[in-house]
């Protein structure tokens, strides 16, 4: 099987108000990781947001076959879809012989938990977690 060279996950705010809906995107290289968020109607409270990181790190590059790996184990799931009244999370994937994978699941980030939570990891500290990647982990429980 040829090696992923490109992972792009596209997430959306499905239904919600419209000051608060929006669409983002994660790519992810062997070398780099980038963001970019835009919003339905941008605010001062809901502003674009983009950044960019490329790195030479070998740790960056084991984590990037990390990922590779729980990616190829995610889209080779049979997740069952469950939900319509929120954003999809579509995968883009490009492999090494120029093969493309694309499909969008229609579930909660929560279905893809370990995965999402390994490319936070690579995700620089001095940015927010970008939305497609949140999962119950990222909010507080309120008692």
């Amino acid at each position: 099987m040829p090696d992923i060279n490109r992972i792009a996950i596209k997430g959306s705010s499905g239904y919600c108000c419209v000051d608060e809906a929006f669409n983002d995107k994660v790519t992810i290289t062997e070398d780099s990781i980038s963001y970019e968020y835009i919003p339905y109607v941008e605010s001062e409270i809901n502003p674009k947001r983009k950044w960019s990181y490329k790195t030479s790190s070998p740790i960056f590059k084991v984590k990037y076959s990390e990922i590779a790996k729980k990616v190829e184990e995610a889209i080779q799931r049979n997740i069952e879809e469950f939900c319509t009244d929120i954003g999809g999370i579509e995968f883009n994937i490009t492999y090494s012989d120029k093969t493309k994978f694309k499909e969008t699941y229609w579930v909660p980030g929560d279905e893809f938990k370990e995965l999402f939570s390994v490319i936070k990891s690579i995700v620089p500290e001095t940015e927010y977690t970008p939305a497609v990647l949140l999962t119950s982990d990222d909010y507080d429980e309120e008692e």
